[in-house]
């Protein structure tokens, strides 16, 4: 089967930072898991680089749209090298082939009589590039001026000739496909906002703007075509020659900000269905991140820099808060202290330490080679329900439940190996063969555990579990691996459960996670 998955196309406005980084992350990770499935997966991220705002920051920085556009889609590539994202298209909405599909399917649309010459009036926010009817806006008491509920900005007057779209015309069939497909849009409390739209009327959108040029000329006219309507065909356009494997039904995901879910869930699948293309599959809008309870912000000076963080901590270790820490779908807070607690508790105390003396007991008792499988058999059914669970929770979204449920048999694991205490048993003199039988079980089960943890780490901490499996033999610590190549051959799910009887561990084995020290007073980062 193929699973096709995108990010939101960001708006080349500004640098790229932690909310750009978030969604990213989260994609990453979920094309990475569908790999070690089996999956024929397909990765697509870029930018938006067309509208109103785009022209008019380069005009302030004396640039022009072009150069703008350039300069900030090579720092959202640099990010994404920085932070190890394994993407497979690169879509700009500056591209030829984009701008050559946006003309064809905007004719094709005409073309079928859901597009139309039309006078607009309303109230427009240039900074997220939408129109608002006056009872969604919020007043500013001060100057009683209408602002925009997301950006807190003044909306504008807006009177002009320009095409639109029918989405009137599909406000029944777009009723009727949710309905029948109950997890296009996620989280629920998303489909509930988007059925609360439908049912107060959806309204015809302009899909045009004169008086500008920055954008893709609408064939035989001077006018543009507004961005939105341009944009959101970048997940099509980007994949080249690859459409007709990609996108069909049941292949599509979507991850965006809930900022911008009338878009993706609304406008696209209507215009969708008007050209007779296949619609995704789930529409996936995420909350937002704070720091320490507030907004970010540059006058804040509490902006979260992916780069800096990854660059002292390493971006597996970024990626893998992210994921574990945050409920992906609600608004989520970070702070330098949790960031810190999740890792040393999960990695260095769970994980590492379960590995570390397992190891070290295997080593010294019994020559680096476990004399006999013996599991735990609570445990044992635990890690059974764990590799149903883990994929249900990732294909629904939730990795913040599928990592917890990983820990909750690490922890069981570290408190069974804690109760038996086989480094008391393994030095008597005098042990029984039960004794040491319940030895083995205990050190043969924390070793399972964590074989099987690296699996479900693996397209997100690769190194981390590359140096894992190594500790247990699996592989050399000097073998060269592709993530991809690691993904589908040494951590694909047919190679779950292993037989360690017998089997040769690491002579010298490595720490994996190095715990994060934080001097007395000082702050987690900096």
């Amino acid at each position: 089967m193929t699973y096709y998955i995108t990010t939101p196309l960001f708006y080349v406005n500004d640098l790229p930072h932690i909310g750009s980084a978030y969604p990213t992350i989260v994609c990453d990770f979920l094309a990475g898991h569908m790999k070690q499935r089996g999956e024929d997966v397909c990765f697509l991220t870029g930018t938006d680089e067309h509208g109103q705002k785009i022209e008019k920051s380069a005009l302030e920085n004396n640039k022009t749209p072009q150069e703008h556009c350039d300069k900030y889609a090579l720092e959202f590539k640099k990010l994404w090298d920085v932070l190890d994202i394994n993407y497979d298209y690169f879509v700009r909405t500056t591209d030829q082939s984009h701008k050559d599909f946006v003309t064809e399917f905007f004719t094709k649309v005409q073309a079928s009589g859901d597009i139309y010459k039309g006078q607009y009036t309303g109230l427009y926010c240039v900074h997220c590039e939408d129109f608002w009817l006056e009872k969604d806006l919020e007043q500013d008491p001060g100057t009683e001026k209408f602002l925009c509920p997301t950006h807190k900005k003044p909306v504008e007057e807006y009177a002009q000739e320009n095409y639109f779209f029918k989405l009137t015309k599909y406000q029944d069939q777009l009723k009727k496909y949710i309905e029948a497909n109950p997890d296009f849009i996620a989280p629920d409390y998303r489909k509930n906002e988007v059925m609360g739209w439908i049912k107060d009327g959806l309204r015809d959108f302009p899909i045009s703007r004169a008086n500008l040029e920055w954008g893709i000329k609408i064939p035989g006219d001077t006018q543009v075509i507004y961005v939105w309507f341009d944009a959101l065909l970048g997940y099509v356009s980007g994949l080249g020659d690859k459409k007709d494997t990609y996108w069909k039904e049941n292949s599509i995901t979507h991850i965006i900000g809930k900022d911008i879910l009338r878009f993706h869930a609304v406008y696209l699948p209507a215009m969708l269905m008007s050209a007779g293309m296949p619609l995704p599959k789930k529409v996936f809008g995420h909350g937002f991140l704070t720091k320490d309870g507030m907004k970010m912000g540059k006058t804040l000076g509490n902006v979260i820099d992916p780069i800096e963080l990854s660059e002292k901590y390493g971006a597996e270790s970024v990626k893998y808060y992210f994921l574990r820490d945050i409920v992906f779908g609600r608004d989520g807070d970070y702070t330098d202290e949790g960031f810190v607690q999740v890792l040393n508790s999960d990695l260095a105390n769970n994980l590492g330490n379960l590995l570390s003396r397992s190891l070290k007991l295997i080593s010294k008792y019994f020559d680096n080679k476990l004399p006999k499988k013996l599991v735990n058999a609570e445990i044992e059914t635990a890690l059974l329900k764990l590799q149903k669970t883990f994929s249900k929770n990732i294909d629904e979204i939730n990795p913040f439940v599928a990592f917890q449920d990983v820990f909750k048999v690490l922890d069981k694991a570290n408190f069974f190996i804690n109760e038996v205490a086989p480094w008391k048993l393994l030095k008597k003199e005098d042990i029984t063969e039960q004794e040491k039988n319940l030895a083995i079980e205990s050190l043969y089960t924390a070793v399972v555990c964590c074989y099987q943890a690296a699996f479900y780490l693996a397209p997100v901490m690769p190194n981390l579990t590359k140096n894992l499996i190594a500790n247990l033999g699996i592989i050399k610590e000097d073998q060269e691996f592709t993530r991809d190549q690691l993904l589908k051959e040494v951590f694909n799910f047919k190679n779950l459960d292993f037989d360690f009887t017998g089997h040769q561990l690491s002579e010298s084995p490595v720490t994996i996670f190095q715990r994060i020290l934080v001097p007395s007073g000082e702050k987690a980062v900096a």
